[in-house]
């Protein structure tokens, strides 16, 4: 009887904290990828800064994050309070950890 491995590396998953939250993958990952791209690049890389001020780095890349959030759930016919919260908080959150472990990974190797 022959038994099947899975894969050593799957598709990321469709359904995930980002549905309780009235998110696509896609859409969670669009808005997560935005933001982050905003903390690393405005006012130039972040890798050549990391000794600078970054409050308007922080402020900019977690501002935008409530307005694309409520473009894509408004888009999507999801968008509610507690939807709209949920997400906003969840992306905030994830961007923190990404971000945090980020500037970690580069003060280290910098």
């Amino acid at each position: 009887m022959q038994t099947t491995r899975p894969p050593l590396f799957e598709p990321l998953p469709q359904h995930g904290p980002w549905s309780a939250v009235g998110l696509s993958r896609g859409e969670f990952l669009g808005v997560l990828g935005i933001s982050l791209g905003l903390f690393i690049l405005l006012g130039g890389p972040l890798w050549s800064h990391l000794r600078d001020a970054h409050f308007v780095r922080i402020t900019v890349s977690y501002a935008i994050i409530p307005l694309l959030v409520a473009v894509v759930q408004w888009r999507s016919g999801t968008l509610r309070l507690a939807a709209f919260l949920g997400a906003t908080a969840l992306l905030a959150a994830t961007k923190l950890v990404v971000t945090a472990g980020l500037t970690v990974v580069l003060g280290m190797t910098g």
